[in-house]
């Protein structure tokens, strides 16, 4: 059993609402297709109920297991779940059904509603344990975290924060204290009530969710972005999590010191694959990250660890998030006027102590040498550590290439996050995003500008997939 996914769930809940919804699945269909009792629980229909509560333990214990828990998944991924496994049975059902000869005494209207009735009972029974769950624990609403950094309050005085924010639980960071003064910080706050943990921190970065990995049996947190290169079309993108590439570049500010980064999706790609000037432009970024669903699963399909899609509003959001407690400042260089404006106050808004030293609307048509020198010494005397750049592709990455080494700070080049961030547009929940589909929202968004964008893009993508497999395969 997958401990990661499943380690402080209850298992055999899961597997056991698995179960109780075949049954109601099996007996209102059967109820729905016979009038007469001896054809509703004939020997076919009994040993098919009884396989196919088989199949369903097989089904739990090779698959779901091996994949995230039914509490950590949100509704529309517990759907896609229940979908996948129903399948899975009712296929090996109608194997065995054949393999057996009793294919033909099986009605395919019962098979086709047990399907149906399964999933339904199977989606509810799961929803209702969640909900449970979760009710029951800190898990189902948000807690509330006091964060405690060197040097520590004493306990009584500790004691008043807990009560006066009404506090779930309790962060330790050791930060410069010693160990001494570390573990009775922790035995302090453990005995106050409350469940207290050991943050994990490396020099101006607290460790966040999404960057911890097991190894040799040891959390630990990768402090770079790996080496090597993930290839498609001639671009080498690199690898790695959207939190591990914020942390690289927060611990690597001076090295990237006027150099790029890309976030390039199957748009971008497909530019660069018909265009060696602009592929050359992705390569030479210091790092280009995968921030298009079809390209981040080719990179996980390759046996890359660690391989995710990183998006550029997510990495903007990390980023900001972190910035704070790293000190690291910002300039905003593109968009309209009021979508800057309103961007910078959002981010003031949602993250306060942000150090934004600078925003700036181009504009909308080509500069003067003097126009841009102009921009360029502005920006440098903003001393700003990180430059976002959105000017959309691929004008953005051209913009940042002709610039490598004029511009002081690292340049992002994250297009429509500025739009994101501020609010002019809204971005696809969150659960359209990891199912692969937020190009198709934002299509209904501004069909009138994408639908060519994306249909032929699209096309082109799985074109030049299929090309280059052929051409693979003929060698």
């Amino acid at each position: 059993m997958n401990q990661k996914s499943y380690g402080r769930y209850p298992k055999r809940r899961v597997l056991l609402a698995d179960l109780a919804s075949l049954v109601p699945a099996w007996f209102v269909s059967l109820m729905i297709r016979y009038d007469n009792w001896p054809d509703r629980f004939s020997e076919t229909y009994i040993s098919l109920i009884i396989t196919m509560c088989l199949f369903q333990v097989i089904v739990f214990l090779v698959i779901d297991l091996k994949h995230s828990s039914i509490f950590e998944m949100d509704p529309v991924e517990n759907l896609t779940a229940v979908l996948r496994d129903r399948t899975i049975i009712i296929v090996f059902a109608v194997i065995y059904l054949f393999a057996s000869q009793r294919g033909e005494l099986a009605s395919r209207l019962i098979i086709g509603m047990m399907y149906v009735m399964n999933v339904i009972f199977d989606f509810v029974l799961r929803m209702l344990l969640r909900r449970s769950l979760l009710k029951k624990t800190c898990h189902g609403r948000e807690a509330r975290v006091l964060t405690i950094t060197y040097p520590y309050p004493d306990v009584e005085r500790l004691r008043t924060q807990i009560h006066s924010g009404n506090y779930d639980e309790v962060i330790v960071y050791c930060g410069g204290a010693s160990d001494e003064e570390y573990d009775k910080m922790l035995n302090g706050a453990s005995s106050l009530g409350l469940r207290t943990y050991a943050g994990l921190s490396v020099p101006g970065y607290e460790v966040k969710s999404g960057i911890a990995c097991d190894v040799d049996g040891r959390t630990s947190i990768p402090v770079s972005v790996r080496a090597d290169r993930f290839e498609l079309f001639g671009v080498r993108y690199a690898i790695a999590r959207t939190e591990e590439a914020v942390l690289h570049v927060i611990r690597h500010l001076r090295d990237l010191s006027g150099k790029y980064v890309c976030f390039s999706n199957t748009h971008t790609l497909v530019m660069a694959r018909e265009s060696n000037e602009y592929r050359d432009v992705l390569n030479n970024a210091a790092f280009t990250f995968a921030d298009g669903s079809p390209i981040a699963r080719l990179q996980a399909k390759s046996g890359l660890i660690g391989a995710e899609r990183v998006a550029g509003p997510d990495f903007m959001e990390h980023m900001f998030r972190d910035s704070a407690e790293a000190s690291v400042s910002h300039f905003f260089y593109g968009a309209s006027p009021e979508t800057l404006s309103e961007l910078d106050r959002k981010l003031r808004e949602k993250y306060p102590g942000i150090d934004v030293r600078g925003m700036f609307s181009p504009p909308y048509r080509d500069l003067t040498p003097e126009e841009d020198a102009e921009i360029i010494r502005m920006i440098n005397e903003s001393g700003a550590d990180i430059v976002w750049i959105g000017l959309g592709a691929p004008k953005q990455e051209k913009w940042m290439s002709a610039h490598a080494g004029k511009i002081n700070g690292v340049m992002m080049g994250v297009g429509a996050g500025f739009d994101f961030h501020a609010g002019t547009i809204k971005r696809a929940p969150l659960w359209v995003q990891k199912i692969g589909m937020e190009w198709l929202y934002r299509l209904f968004q501004d069909p009138g500008r994408l639908l060519k964008r994306y249909v032929v893009t699209n096309f082109k993508f799985y074109l030049y997939r299929f090309i280059d497999l052929f051409d693979r395969s003929g060698k």
